[in-house]
């Protein structure tokens, strides 16, 4: 029986050990998805229910987030090899690949690099360049350094961006926190994302020129990472490339918008 729950998988990758949910769908074309900076796999869960009946459904934990290990290095050269080894260790020939702001740089370099493994690559909310209103203080009170509940957390990111609704927060929320050993509830992502994140000097019009795969980009219509000239202008320049607006919808297109994303995905792969 399926229950549409995922299994936890650990996989270890030049002795980093990296989380994986296994959604299951054996038989399937594989489908991997890759969750935003500070976010982790469980991020995706409802889409990954969605999607679920029609591909074998992956999520991973990236490096320094959710379950996975923290390391010395975040950049996506080395994110190259943490998606490569784990798509080796699954014995995957091909696959659909769908990134999600930092997972979505992730997802473009893989590509670039790898594009005998990438069947069609879904690019949600990120590109070559990154929009000015990013460095804007986020909407609503500041972040305290720990959290007293899942309920103070929950409503934090309402507060933020009312868009998924509070219900969906404080559900998400139970696999975002961690314990630690002084008792605090903190975020599950290891503060080591932040203070050794490095930007590497990557011509990022380039790589994306150079990615065969058909290729859809997926923009929130109140989006402040990624403006809307920019994403028109990857929807052009990507050699099979496609470039939707999604409304109603800020950064986190899958949570703000789940229908609209989700019919948008229907259309492009094919299901």
């Amino acid at each position: 029986m399926n229950l549409l729950r995922p299994i936890d998988r650990t996989f270890s990758v030049k002795g980093l050990k990296l989380h994986l949910l296994d959604w299951g769908g054996e038989g399937r074309t594989p489908l991997l998805l890759l969750h935003g900076f500070t976010g982790h796999a469980h991020a995706w869960d409802t889409l990954s229910i969605a999607l679920q009946p029609h591909f074998h459904v992956f999520a991973l934990d990236q490096r320094g987030h959710g379950d996975s290990d923290p390391a010395d290095v975040y950049n996506p050269a080395v994110a190259f090899d943490d998606i490569g080894g784990v798509i080796e260790a699954l014995g995957l020939k091909s696959l659909v690949l769908v990134g999600l702001s930092m997972g979505g740089r992730n997802a473009i370099y893989f590509t670039s690099k790898r594009p005998e493994l990438v069947q069609k690559l879904v690019i949600v909310d990120i590109g070559p360049e990154i929009s000015k209103r990013a460095a804007a203080a986020p909407a609503g009170p500041p972040e305290p350094d720990t959290w007293d509940s899942i309920e103070q957390a929950a409503q934090h990111l309402y507060r933020g961006n009312p868009n998924p609704g509070i219900h969906y927060y404080r559900w998400v929320v139970t696999t975002s926190l961690r314990k630690r050993p002084d008792g605090a509830l903190v975020w599950k992502w290891h503060p080591s994302v932040k203070e050794r994140r490095s930007q590497l000097d990557i011509d990022w019009w380039a790589v994306l020129k150079s990615i065969t795969a058909p290729t859809l980009v997926l923009r929130g219509e109140s989006s402040t990472v990624l403006d809307r000239d920019v994403a028109e202008r990857m929807g052009k320049e990507l050699p099979r490339g496609r470039f939707v607006e999604i409304p109603r919808a800020v950064h986190t297109l899958h949570e703000d918008n789940p229908e609209a994303v989700l019919a948008e995905l229907k259309e492009f792969l094919g299901f």
